[in-house]
């Protein structure tokens, strides 16, 4: 695979899920199933509820079904750059494994969103923990490897490497808010875990997106080498 196609992968990884999130949002308000709101920062809906209902919910799953695939395709072109660029460690193979597990919950989750049953909501829940947790791990290990290479790394990739890091700080400091309010339980709950869940999975695809942009700043990228 060329680089611009392997950037292209990464750029699609975070551009489907806003499209699949963003319209399954906009069918359901549509649809008068939803309330409307920037859940950003309303927290008004969670991303579940806004593709679980009418026609939102075969939008969601008709893009987040072969995003799944995409994302396994991403974590090898991954764990083949990072080998190129610091040599095998064992660190790599957990990169990929996460990254292919996280990728897999992804299908269990859109495949059983929309069904009724203690069953189904048991296996979404394990479905997105598994997505976000997965991920979340395979981009922080990425980092550190990367960071090994600090003095060695050209500097044209040395900016997206600061902006994913910023990424993933990110995510923790949600999942830090997240862990707060599920321990006080404040009168809002569900409003500040909903912003939790939309601004965490933001910052997550965004380290796909910049994938792509250090791929493609690479001018041999380690996976073509």
């Amino acid at each position: 695979m060329s680089k611009r196609l392997a950037s292209l992968l990464a750029w699609i990884n975070f551009i489907v899920p806003l499209v699949a999130v963003v319209g399954a949002y906009g069918i359901s308000i549509h649809q008068e199933l939803q309330p409307a709101c920037v859940p950003l920062w309303d927290g008004c809906t969670s991303i579940s509820r806004a593709a679980r209902y009418g026609d939102a919910l075969f939008w969601f799953r008709g893009l987040m079904m072969p995003l799944s695939m995409l994302l396994v395709i991403y974590w090898l072109f991954q764990w083949r750059w990072l080998t190129g660029l610091a040599g095998p460690r064992r660190r790599h193979g957990a990169i990929l494994w996460l990254g292919v597990i996280s990728a897999l919950a992804l299908v269990l989750y859109a495949n059983f969103l929309g069904s009724d049953g203690d069953f189904y909501r048991f296996m979404r829940r394990f479905g997105v923990t598994f997505y976000f947790a997965f991920a979340m791990l395979a981009q922080l290990i990425s980092l550190q490897s990367l960071s090994t290479l600090k003095e060695s790394l050209p500097p044209r990739l040395r900016r997206p490497l600061r902006l994913q890091l910023i990424l993933v700080c990110i995510q923790w400091l949600w999942g830090g808010v997240s862990l707060w309010v599920d321990l006080t339980q404040p009168e809002n709950e569900f409003q500040l875990q909903n912003i939790v869940e939309w601004n965490f999975a933001l910052a997550m695809v965004g380290f796909y997106g910049v994938s792509g942009w250090m791929w493609w700043r690479d001018r041999m990228p380690a996976f073509l080498r």
